[in-house]
């Protein structure tokens, strides 16, 4: 199944509406009537806001009570502004700045988009499920607060979609591993009848944490051996530890998507920066700062290296290419996302708990 972009004029939308006021009784109950009941203007924005009306408990309430972002006194604007800010790789007196807005505010909006774009990933990736077919997982690593210690961040990465599967902060050790691993096996269903392959670097903690989290899956593993000699690639060695070679494919027996991705977070995350001064100094300020970037990348950017070319339709006038974004190409949306999809999409916190039956 596939969805559409959330849209305030249709009523199509990307998930169904419930009543988001806690105080009601039929809070969070998919089976309450909600209807549309005009739009009003802010002071702070010139863009009107959809109100809508719960039939069940008798009130109304704005589209922004579906965000954390609700009671923040911003303007749809100002919250594009700095989510698309914080994905080019602004920090947070620079966003400040720029919106002369404190500091603390962009921070505390920053947090609410990323808790927003959390829900919104994994309530997509487990009700519709992610079809799961060549992995590459990789670390990179910054400083957090004043260099006292290293903050890595593990990727999980759907080479042949380019899709961004989820991430993890925390050390370089198999605790951080198996919380990556986790986070796989917890966006079913993803299809564990599906034979799919992995390809890592050769930290043993991935080795440890694959092996056990996914016993019951038919996978392929092999790891890729880099051997530095004065910071310098000097060779390359292969080893397989699970299935056969025939199960990695001639230009896939490597980490360079992945890789390349690195290079795609390090430009796009201000605290992953080369030679920077402004490391991360809250490890949770910088989970929500990736969370951004991830809904970014999978839902609103267009990927060169997955468009489709229609060059050979016999159709006069038609576009050359069939631009995707990796949720499109995964299946997981029909169109491109927006940053107001994000904030006014009717999701809670925890609908990613709903059964599939429930929502659909």
């Amino acid at each position: 199944m596939t969805i559409e972009a959330y849209n305030p004029d249709s009523t199509h939308v990307l998930f169904p509406h419930f009543c988001p006021c806690k105080d009601c009784p039929y809070y969070l109950d998919l089976d309450n009537y909600i209807t549309k009941d005009g739009t009003y203007s802010v002071k702070n924005g010139s863009n009107k806001r959809q109100r809508f009306y719960c039939h069940g408990g008798g009130h109304r309430f704005s589209e922004m009570a579906y965000s954390p972002l609700f009671g923040h006194h911003g303007s749809f604007k100002e919250y594009t502004q700095t989510a698309k800010m914080s994905s080019y790789g602004l920090s947070c007196d620079q966003i400040a700045d720029v919106l002369e807005r404190d500091s603390r505010t962009i921070g505390q909006w920053q947090k609410a988009l990323g808790q927003k774009s959390r829900s919104v990933h994994l309530a997509l990736c487990c009700l519709i499920g992610l079809t799961l077919s060549f992995l590459q997982i990789d670390e990179i690593w910054s400083y957090l607060k004043r260099k006292k210690r290293q903050l890595w961040v593990f990727i999980t990465l759907e080479a042949q979609t380019k899709f961004w599967v989820n991430f993890e902060l925390g050390s370089r050790t198999t605790h951080t591993a198996n919380r990556l691993l986790k986070g796989i096996i917890y966006l079913k269903p993803w299809g564990f009848e599906k034979f799919f392959s992995i390809v890592t670097d050769n930290l043993a903690a991935y080795q440890r944490a694959i092996f056990f989290y996914l016993r019951t899956v038919q996978f392929a593993y092999l790891q890729i051996i880099k051997q530095r000699r004065n910071k310098r690639l000097v060779a390359v060695k292969k080893r397989l530890l699970c299935g056969q070679e025939s199960d990695f494919p001639e230009k896939s027996q490597n980490t360079s998507y992945i890789e390349r991705f690195n290079l795609t977070l390090r430009q796009r995350v201000s605290f992953l920066n080369r030679k920077t001064l402004g490391y991360c100094k809250n490890q949770n300020k910088g989970k929500w700062l990736m969370w951004i970037n991830l809904f970014n990348y999978n839902y609103c950017q267009f990927h060169k290296s997955l468009r489709e070319d229609l060059s050979g339709q016999p159709i006069k006038f038609q576009r050359r290419y069939n631009h995707l974004t990796p949720a499109m190409k995964m299946g997981l949306t029909t169109t491109q996302l927006t940053w107001r999809d994000l904030i006014v999409a009717p999701i809670a916190e925890n609908a990613h708990k709903f059964p599939t039956s429930t929502v659909w």
